[in-house]
């Protein structure tokens, strides 16, 4: 195989374009081949991505199974949103805004309805397959290329959360799927330059491409961000400094930066405060033997990258420099590296999704060369070339496939719910939309308990305030101002969760969390687990009885109002 960062279907000239010969003097012509079949192609792509948006904006919220309480974090910070708030502005955020504008695009296609969940995963997998299959155009072969987009398309709307069960429906860790999808992005970039003769053009768009989609991380999750700077400073090693592909990246990254800098009213102090927070919440949390679990359950993952490193490479490779012999290793190295430290950051159990687009950008190389050959390949050839596909597949179909399933699953469930597995249902018009299944863990955060807590605070509130209050809840997420249709409050936080989103040394001021709330909602259980809940508890809990009086109390809340 040729090195990974070379161009695809031939060798490279002097100028670094492919040449129109292939290796063994079979002609070549890339650019007719692309363009003979690319009405079909694009018919192909076109109906299968819209089929895949369409099958997720018609499942919307889907019935969830696990991780319900989820589903508020998504819809009250996309509510915020549509009531002109801004994260890290108007109150603390471990996220950039990316994720919530997304849904608070569908919150305002859908008047308000939680299928915005749904509806927003559906626009951001439609840019994201055209994207992928516009980036793919000239660096991967057509089947692949299909592959790719269909693939990124997948990866942002199949509802589960990764490294679970696809049946188990959620959209919990609904950010870390888009973050994947963009990091992808960059993937492909990095390992694969653009073919033919408009290869310098190729470079100026791969560069601000992965400037683009760097910027977008940035503003998503931040971890994400430094995973594709990295993978972007290992592709210079390999590639080179290509002026036109560094403006590129520099035109892409500040154009986005700009225009979310300028959404964030460029306070790039609060920013940065509220990353810092995140980082040191999160570093409370983190733990060798959690990371040592999750390597091992990719051990498979990592055999079959030092596989490819061995059939992947062609035997003229010994005619090479070592960092070319050995740069199909070192890439699938890397890329398995990244999902592990992306999985071991964002709170999952398993997963390798960077791996499979690195399948997908390998397994194309292969078949380049394969037609590049064409008859005159020798039987050991084929032959390798035949166990490369194999190994590629093992890295990219169990995502692939998997994605696929769970995006069926959820559009069954969704079109024959199950009245058994939803014994309570939400009473107020906007959240009815939404059911939660009682699931095979964490009844505290979903199914009938959390849904009959939810309505008992609604009822509570609805009794004791009105739509000019502003209410708090000390709890994981604040579903009540969405559900309601209230303003929410300036202050607080996107989410909850004690040495994990904030610490004890790192957490907003009482000014800051407490706002200009009136109402706080006090759940007596929370749906969190303890460890996440104690600490943030005797943080701000003092504050709130200096601030707040007890007003009325239910079963299951208390609510106090301000003094």
């Amino acid at each position: 195989m040729e090195p990974l960062n070379a161009a695809p279907g031939g060798p490279q000239g002097k100028s670094g374009v492919v040449g129109r010969e292939g290796a063994r003097g079979v002609p070549l012509s890339p650019w007719m081949k692309r363009r003979a079949g690319a009405w079909r192609e694009g018919v192909i792509f076109i109906s299968c991505l819209l089929l895949i948006c369409g099958v997720a904006a018609f499942t919307g919220v889907v019935p969830t199974i696990v991780l319900g309480h989820d589903n508020f974090l998504w819809l009250g910070n996309g509510w915020r949103v549509l009531c002109g708030q801004r994260p890290h502005v108007d109150y603390y955020s471990p996220w950039g805004p990316v994720s919530f504008l997304i849904v608070g695009l569908g919150l305002a296609i859908s008047n308000a309805s939680p299928n915005a969940l749904g509806y927003g995963s559906a626009i951001f997998g439609l840019v994201m397959g055209l994207w992928g299959y516009g980036l793919g155009r000239n660096r991967l072969e057509c089947a692949l290329r299909i592959v790719f987009g269909l693939y990124l398309a997948l990866l942002v709307t199949a509802p589960y959360a990764l490294g679970i069960w696809p049946t188990w429906s959620t959209h919990a860790m609904l950010a870390n799927r888009y973050g994947f999808a963009l990091a992808a992005m960059v993937v492909l970039e990095c390992l694969q330059r653009p073919e033919g003769s408009e290869g310098n053009a190729g470079e100026s768009w791969g560069g601000i491409s992965s400037g683009a989609a760097l910027g977008l991380t940035l503003f998503l999750k931040a971890s994400y961000f430094g995973v594709g700077v990295v993978i972007v400073g290992a592709s210079l090693i390999f590639r080179g400094l290509s002026r036109r592909r560094l403006g590129g990246m520099g035109i892409g990254f500040g154009v986005v930066t700009l225009a979310l800098l300028a959404y964030l009213r460029f306070d790039v102090l609060k920013v940065v405060q509220d990353l810092r927070m995140a980082a040191g919440g999160r570093s409370k949390d983190m733990d060798a033997l959690n990371l040592a679990s999750i390597l091992a359950a990719q051990v498979a993952s990592c055999a079959v990258v030092i596989a490819l490193s061995l059939y992947g490479s062609s035997p003229q490779r010994q005619k090479r420099s070592w960092l070319e012999r050995q740069q199909l290793l070192i890439w699938g190295l890397l890329v398995f590296f990244a999902d592990a430290a992306l999985i071991f950051s964002n709170m999952q159990a398993r997963g390798t999704p960077l791996l499979a687009a690195f399948g997908i950008v390998v397994a194309s190389r292969a078949m380049a060369q394969r037609r590049t050959a064409g008859g005159t390949a020798s039987r050991t050839e084929t032959q390798r070339t035949i166990i490369v596909l194999l190994l590629c597949g093992f890295l990219s179909l169990p995502q692939l496939c998997s994605d696929l399933a769970g995006l069926g699953y959820g559009a069954w469930q969704k079109a024959f719910p199950s009245a058994a597995m939803s014994r309570v249902r939400f009473r107020v018009a906007r959240l009815r939309p939404m059911i939660l299944y009682d699931g095979p863990f964490e009844k505290r955060s979903n199914g009938a308990v959390y849904t009959a807590r939810i309505n008992e605070g609604i009822a509570l509130l609805e009794g004791h305030c009105g739509p000019g209050d502003r209410v708090l809840n000390m709890d994981m997420v604040n579903p009540f101002p969405y559900a309601l249709g209230w303003r929410p409050p300036r202050g607080g936080m996107a989410a909850v969760a004690y040495n994990y989103l904030f610490s004890d040394e790192s957490h907003p001021s009482n000014e800051a969390y407490f706002g200009d709330t009136t109402v706080v909602m006090e759940p007596k259980e929370p749906a969190l687990g303890r460890r996440y809940y104690d600490g943030y508890y005797q943080i701000y809990h003092p504050a709130m009885l200096e601030r707040y009086r007890l007003a009325a109390e239910s079963e299951s809340w208390r609510l106090y109002r301000q003094k």
